[in-house]
């Protein structure tokens, strides 16, 4: 089978996406397209950043492609990885001219003088005014999130292109119930997110940034809008004594986090690197605002906190709610409180076997069976069609 998929940067921080195509691309030819972006840019420093980012990879991509070898051998040599392409796109989506060019320069980059069927996946909405689609062609839209109410999209611009997406889409895949009911029941199915379980629940050594310090209570992953500093900042005032460490980049404010003793912000790290401190610290966090946001989401960290075994606190919303017998859940800054209390206590007391407990809860959702799934799905296209 051949894709061509349109999702975030490949090699960032991994998303869903990234996980189901690096094992899909051991076995089928698999095009990548980086962001094609879902906003238009403005006249800031985090804009600015993003557009040289995005022009590096363009010319590093090129000198990669003007350096490989041209020869052709009898026997066709499977990639282990996707072909990832960074295309020159305007990002005004929009703008009729700006989406006749964007769709040019992608399309040039897609063979489609092979008769064989592409299968177009696409998380990002704004992608489907880029593709061509052939009669065998099929289209996939996964929904990761509610663009809706999602932080960093330009809404009104992706409402539309998104509508167009539902109504073309051969097959729906989404990751929350709440998801499932925005789009048509006979083409959509829920795909909720996987673990790599080895990774996070094999034992590792204890990573160097925890070495000398006790009730460790930790987060990593986007420190955004949707995490609730003042929540956080109520717990570490009220516990002085337990170590809140944060691990991931700062995108809003939490100055008024780091002038307190007891919290640490550590850059994000690679994340094959993880499971040393989920593994090791005394509670995992998942301290959400409760917003449209994280009512349709399924956070990859919770499988992953999960199949370290250490005890989860969260706040309240759907995703964690399939996982109660495992989360320590609350909907008030003092219950959380209350329930860091007894995650931590929970470690002094290793017969309770929480571990072993948590970690059979995500064995069945390995990213590998997740991706037989999907390669399954699109078998199915011309036998069974949902649509």
């Amino acid at each position: 089978m051949r894709f061509v998929v349109f999702a975030e940067d490949w090699g960032s921080h991994p998303s869903s996406t990234q996980h189901l195509f690096t094992r899909i691309a051991k076995e089928h030819d698999v095009i990548w397209f980086n962001s094609i972006g879902m906003r238009k840019p403005s006249l800031n420093l985090k804009d600015m950043n993003r557009i040289v980012t995005k022009l590096s990879l363009m010319i590093k991509s090129k000198l990669t492609n003007k350096h490989k070898t041209h020869e052709k051998t009898n026997e066709v040599e499977k990639s282990h990885s996707p072909k990832v392409q960074n295309p020159l796109v305007l990002p005004w989506h929009d703008n009729t001219l700006c989406s006749a060019f964007n769709s040019f320069k992608i399309n040039q980059l897609i063979d489609t003088s092979n008769e064989e069927p592409i299968i177009y996946w696409l998380s990002v909405a704004t992608a489907i005014n880029a593709i061509k689609l052939r009669p065998q062609d099929k289209l996939i839209y996964y929904c990761g999130d509610d663009f809706s109410s999602l932080a960093g999209v330009d809404h009104q611009m992706v409402e539309g292109f998104e509508k167009a997406l539902i109504a073309k889409a051969d097959r729906i895949f989404v990751i929350s119930d709440k998801l499932m009911r925005k789009m048509p029941a006979h083409k959509t199915q829920l795909l909720e997110h996987g673990v790599d379980f080895n990774l996070f629940n094999q034992p590792k050594p204890k990573a160097d940034e925890l070495l000398g310090k006790n009730n460790v209570i930790g987060f990593y992953g986007s420190i955004s809008s949707w995490l609730d500093i003042d929540l956080l900042e109520y717990c570490a005032r009220q516990r002085p004594q337990y170590q809140f460490v944060l691990v991931g980049k700062a995108e809003v404010d939490i100055s008024k986090l780091l002038c307190l003793n007891n919290v640490t912000h550590l850059q994000a790290i690679d994340h094959k690197k993880l499971a040393g401190f989920s593994q090791h610290w005394q509670a995992s966090i998942l301290p959400f605002k409760d917003n449209g946001q994280i009512q349709s989401c399924d956070p990859l960290k919770l499988k992953e906190y999960l199949a370290a075994g250490v005890p989860i606190v969260a706040t309240d919303f759907p995703a964690v709610r399939r996982f109660q017998d495992a989360v320590l859940i609350s909907n008030s800054a003092e219950g959380f409180l209350n329930r860091l209390d007894i995650a931590v206590a929970i470690n002094h007391f290793p017969q309770i076997a929480w571990k072993s407990h948590s970690s059979d809860l995500v064995k069945r959702h390995s990213w590998d069976h997740k991706a037989q799934f999907v390669l399954s799905e699109c078998k199915n296209f011309h036998s069974n069609p949902l649509n």
